[in-house]
């Protein structure tokens, strides 16, 4: 016949202090923010915004991190921020100089983008954009149907007030060449640490 076990002859497990709940947390933060600085320079680069031009997503003075390797495998997609080059003329000189820039796809080759009333159609369908700020007022090269070539990309800004982007004629559709990288994660200010969207 069993005997009956007494309460305390069950084991008991032992409650965690807070203290050292928060230390673990503090550790694994502290590992996977410094893994996250050692690995960005070997995939990419950081860089800083400076302008307004893709508020509210990103504000000036954040840090991002652009994966430059993404694209070596896959396509950028719609909604991507990217990071990508303009050549300017230089006044008085024949020389160009490329200037890096970071906005968000929306057209994809072989597609049609036209903006009307202030809204941007792909392919005659109005696309939903819940990202942007400002009044899409300008719609520049695009007023009138552009058809994207098959290694070009439309890019604008997510504040449409800033209109430096596939709308002006300067910058125009984007070739594939010309996109350096994904912009993927904000790493600073720390408050605002994440990936982007």
């Amino acid at each position: 016949m069993a005997r009956n076990r007494k309460r305390n002859d069950y084991p008991v497990k032992k409650r965690k202090s807070p203290m050292r709940v928060i230390a673990g947390w503090i550790l694994f933060i502290g590992v996977f923010l410094v893994l996250i600085f050692a690995l960005v320079p070997l995939v990419g680069a950081t860089m800083k915004v400076t302008d307004g031009a893709m508020g509210p997503s990103l504000g000036i003075g954040d840090t991002v991190a652009v994966n430059h390797i993404s694209y070596l495998l896959l396509r950028p997609k719609r909604g991507d921020v990217v990071q990508f080059v303009v050549a300017e003329e230089e006044q008085g000189t024949p020389a160009q100089t490329k200037t890096v820039y970071l906005r968000r796809v929306i057209g994809l080759p072989g597609e049609t983008v036209q903006i009307m009333d202030g809204k941007v159609y792909i392919n005659g369908y109005p696309l939903d954009e819940a990202y942007t700020t400002g009044v899409t007022s300008y719609g520049g090269i695009a007023a009138s149907q552009v058809t994207l070539d098959n290694d070009e990309y439309f890019v604008m800004a997510d504040n449409r007030s800033n209109n430096f982007d596939s709308r002006d004629s300067t910058v125009g559709a984007i070739s594939r060449d010309d996109i350096l990288g994904k912009v993927w994660l904000r790493v600073l200010p720390f408050e605002k640490f994440g990936i982007v969207k």
